[in-house]
């Protein structure tokens, strides 16, 4: 099937809002919806029973007997299990009845706007998603390129100690060739830098983030997963990134 015409660019002048309905996420089957609140109301819950921090202090103040505190931890350990099997037997569901677990997200920038897919963190992938991923890329590489005449641009090295090295355009095209899909946000803030008179000045610093994923796209963000499944993350901005 080709995905090709669900992706959208748009070009937006500076007098013109962007709906707000179109910025928000978008699932690809609309049966994910109701599956990804289950399961992060799952993971609300479970998380709720295990931060205790009433608990946590009488542990920590060894206020509890010995007996106590085993009961406590195994009380911990099956609420841990009960959680996770609630989890799966949701993802279960999703996979057997064929659910994406594809959502569709906006990127805005400077009056420009795209709309991609990525995998929903709450789900799991299903046959096909990956397709959609990887089809998304020509869209993503417009976008890149066009701001790409405006900012600098960077590329973060995990084996090096500067982390952030100058990069060339050449070198994100040649990632991107290789790698199956990309995923993109960007930030615009403003901060505030101290001046030698004792004043503070407001500065933007603006950034657009990429990273060409590979692999699968459930274990992208595992180091235990690399090189198999990672990512080459680049940055353009007007700033020399944090080393």
């Amino acid at each position: 099937m080709d995905y090709t015409k669900s992706f959208k660019a748009y070009w937006l002048s500076k007098e013109q809002v962007i709906d707000k309905d179109r910025l928000m996420t978008q699932f690809h089957d609309p049966r994910a919806a109701a599956l990804a609140q289950q399961i992060d109301q799952i993971n609300v819950t479970g998380w709720e029973g295990a931060c205790d921090m009433a608990l946590q202090q009488h542990v920590a103040k060894s206020e509890l007997s010995p007996v106590e505190t085993v009961l406590r931890f195994d009380m911990f350990q099956k609420r841990a299990q009960d959680t996770a099997e609630k989890r799966q037997a949701i993802w279960a569901e999703q996979v057997s009845q064929g659910i994406s677990g594809i959502e569709w997200y906006t990127v805005e920038y400077g009056g420009m706007a795209l709309v991609l897919p990525r995998l929903c963190e709450e789900l799991m992938l299903v046959p096909s998603d990956k397709e959609i991923l990887v089809q998304s890329k020509p869209v993503a590489l417009d976008f890149l390129a066009h701001w790409n005449t405006v900012f600098k641009l960077w590329r973060y090295d995990r084996e090096t100690d500067e982390r952030w090295l100058e990069s060339q355009w050449s070198q994100f095209y040649s990632e991107y060739l290789h790698k199956e899909w990309l995923e993109i946000w960007a930030e615009d803030e403003v901060y505030q830098i101290l001046l030698p008179d004792g004043t503070f000045q407001d500065k933007p610093a603006f950034a657009i983030n990429a990273c060409c994923y590979w692999g699968n796209p459930e274990a992208i963000h595992r180091t235990t997963a690399y090189s198999d499944s990672g990512s080459s993350w680049f940055q353009w901005n007007n700033f020399t990134p944090w080393r």
